[in-house]
């Protein structure tokens, strides 16, 4: 399995720029090397400016040899399917968000029962990210598209697929019907937390 996906040439395209300003204390930005890289450092209170990946966490819902898929409503990958998915919040931990982003995407509740996955995906210069996939399967709830989804359905192997938003998602899914993905267990403090 793959665990770098680039979907454009991320040296010849670099990201976008940031601030030209520290946003603690308002002085102007130079740049400065830390970490053998030249970054935004503000001179006077020493904020740096680092640019790092939107982490993420996919959740391959399995019920039997069936999986959910969901029609994104935004980009990237607008009016295509992927894995319910969503940013973990500052204050939140990758497990509590793939919990959270199922039921908000889904209307079903859901328990992880491996991670299956971790990669980085550099989609474009604005969107990089580092993305956690989780094995849940549901437990109750009502299927419905909610949140960032359009449409909701349950795949199976040799069914049609749909447009895929992502390639990373198509693999993950293709290395789950083969019995090719690896599962680490989950912590099982979260586990006893969640029942």
């Amino acid at each position: 399995m793959k665990q770098v996906y680039e979907h454009y040439d991320r040296y010849a395209e670099p990201a976008a720029g940031g601030f030209l300003f520290c946003p603690y204390c308002r002085a102007e930005l130079a740049l400065k090397e830390s970490g053998l890289r030249l970054r935004p450092t503000c001179p006077a209170c020493g904020f740096v400016q680092f640019q790092n990946p939107a982490p993420t966490v996919s959740i391959v819902v399995a019920d039997g040899d069936k999986v959910l898929l969901g029609k994104r409503l935004g980009p990237p990958g607008q009016g295509r399917w992927a894995f319910p998915s969503g940013y973990i919040e500052h204050d939140d931990d990758f497990l509590t968000t793939g919990l959270r982003e199922v039921k908000e995407e889904t209307g079903l509740d859901v328990e992880i029962e491996a991670i299956v996955h971790v990669l980085s995906s550099f989609l474009s210069p604005r969107w990089h990210f580092f993305s956690v996939f989780l094995l849940a399967r549901p437990v109750s709830g009502a299927l419905a598209a909610g949140d960032d989804l359009e449409a909701v359905a349950w795949f199976a192997p040799g069914d049609p697929l749909p447009e895929m938003a992502f390639r990373e998602d198509l693999d993950v899914l293709e290395a789950h019907w083969s019995g090719r993905l690896a599962r680490l267990p989950v912590d099982s403090d979260f586990c006893a937390r969640e029942r």
